[in-house]
């Protein structure tokens, strides 16, 4: 419990890193000597909540915003964003958006799109734990450099 509480402030700077920009918290995580197993949990509860908060509030204020404006607010069906999301889908952007967009980004992109929240927000949970564990196995390896991850 004493160890715990050491680190308690380090892994709060990794949440809130993690929270913003998910790539360089592993490494920073790694080069603040905490546990690998510490670094995946932290960083991927940051990536999960910040999913959570905008599908918590998202989901009622699009159906808000979608019942006052109508059409207008849907994706242009010929648009790039559109073919996308018709190829890979919610799965898709579930596993990328820990990598490209982040966690809010991500999940206001799926919101957008009429991905329904519960399942949005499972998938991009999915996807930050999944990157969380390969970048902090790849970063702990050595197999990448720490360097290839804050600068992709």
């Amino acid at each position: 419990m004493e160890h715990l509480t050491a680190d308690l402030p380090k892994i709060i700077s990794i949440f809130g890193l993690a929270w913003f920009y998910f790539w360089p918290s592993i490494p920073a995580g790694l080069a603040l000597g905490l546990p690998p197993v510490v670094i995946v949990a932290t960083t991927s509860l940051s990536f999960a909540s910040g999913a959570a908060a905008v599908t918590l509030v998202g989901g009622p204020l699009r159906a808000r915003v979608m019942r006052r404006i109508g059409s207008r607010a849907v994706v242009k069906p010929d648009s790039r964003l559109h073919r996308i999301w018709l190829r890979f889908g919610l799965i898709g952007l579930g596993l990328a958006a820990p990598v490209t967009l982040g966690a809010q980004l991500g999940a206001a992109v799926g919101l957008s799109l009429n991905a329904p929240p519960r399942r949005l927000f499972l998938w991009m949970a999915f996807g930050g734990l999944a990157w969380s564990v390969i970048l902090t196995l790849l970063v702990s390896l050595g197999v990448v450099s720490t360097q290839q991850v804050i600068q992709p």
